[in-house]
């Protein structure tokens, strides 16, 4: 009786493994299409490098909003703050290559190469770009009491004052402080750059008149611009912002070829099946293009932009070089805080 039991459970054992093996072998040969239509099948993880609050918070959470209202699965939000920015892009570094975790990277990413030896990942290697979907001109503005009202007469008077105006940014190689360095390089003059920790404080001392200008994110400027406590005088962009029409850009003010864009993109991990990338990029493509979530963008100055995983990884080498080239000339040392 015994033997033949452990007979049935051997049969048994046996035809569960054939199951599995024919599971398996139908599995192999369906077409990647199919694959992907049962993708996600569980929870994803969205990785923000930044604190909650701020403006690219605030875009990718929209999307991840999305994104779980479509396909029907939680989508975690996961704030890996530190580093500025390294420490939540290392970890998706870290990650299986399986599109279930993905991250939000902006320019700061393309600049830390050139400003430290050594980083725990390689942007262009480690990760597949999935989508550039907005980005966002900086806005010059002043102090209330500074005695310019363009950008010639911040030419001007920076000429006349070589190493004397100071200007704000959130930390050594952000949007801020890289706009403040390829003014001076384009527009040959010295100003000198104060690093706050974060935009919040360096505007705060903007406003009471403790620096003289920055190159300022517009969500973060708007209300004291409206208020009249900052002066806004150019936009960063080749073109102008429609968020603010009147304001010329700083190119289009004399200084040839300015061009300064706070850009936000989506990657995963390099290795990640090509139809899964796919599927992402036709999926944030559709949402950021809905009236509603253009909306909520413009609101923070953001302009839908949808560049496809081919163009903003060519986008991503140019960024790389482009800013390798203004960290050199503006003689920033590496390893600096």
């Amino acid at each position: 009786m015994l033997k033949l039991r452990h007979q049935k459970h051997i049969e048994s054992t046996i035809i569960r493994l054939y199951s599995i093996i024919a599971l398996f072998a139908c599995l192999w040969t369906l077409p990647p299409h199919a694959i992907a239509q049962n993708f996600p099948s569980h929870p994803l993880r969205f990785i923000v490098p930044f604190p909650p609050g701020g403006g690219t918070d605030l875009m990718s959470r929209i999307i991840g909003k999305k994104l779980s209202e479509r396909w029907e699965q939680p989508v975690i939000m996961d704030n890996r703050a530190g580093g500025d920015g390294i420490i939540g892009v290392e970890a998706l570094s870290k990650a299986a290559p399986d599109g279930y975790s993905l991250a939000v990277i902006i320019l700061t990413h393309a600049v830390q190469p050139s400003l430290h030896s050594h980083m725990p990942y390689d942007l262009m290697r480690d990760f597949a770009p999935v989508i550039y979907f907005a980005n966002s001109p900086l806005v010059l503005v002043t102090r209330a009491t500074l005695p310019v009202t363009s950008v010639k007469d911040l030419i001007a008077l920076a000429k006349s004052r070589p190493g004397q105006l100071n200007f704000a940014g959130g930390g050594t190689g952000g949007a801020a402080h890289l706009g403040g360095e390829l003014f001076n390089y384009l527009a040959d003059v010295r100003m000198t750059h104060v690093p706050y920790k974060g935009t919040g404080p360096a505007i705060t001392d903007l406003v009471g008149g403790h620096v003289d200008l920055m190159f300022s994110g517009v969500a973060g400027a708007m209300p004291h611009i409206q208020s009249g406590k900052l002066r806004a005088i150019a936009v960063s962009g080749l073109k102008r912002s429609p968020t603010l029409p009147d304001l010329p850009s700083i190119a289009e003010s004399g200084v040839k070829d300015y061009e300064v864009v706070a850009w936000y993109g989506v990657v995963v991990r390099a290795g990640t099946p090509a139809h899964v990338v796919d599927k992402f990029f036709k999926e944030i493509s559709n949402i950021i293009n809905t009236p509603e979530v253009t909306k909520l963008f413009a609101d923070l100055g953001a302009q839908i932009v949808g560049s496809g995983p081919r163009e903003f990884s060519a986008f991503l080498g140019v960024e790389i070089r482009k800013w390798s080239q203004v960290v050199k000339r503006a003689g920033i040392p590496v390893d600096s805080k």
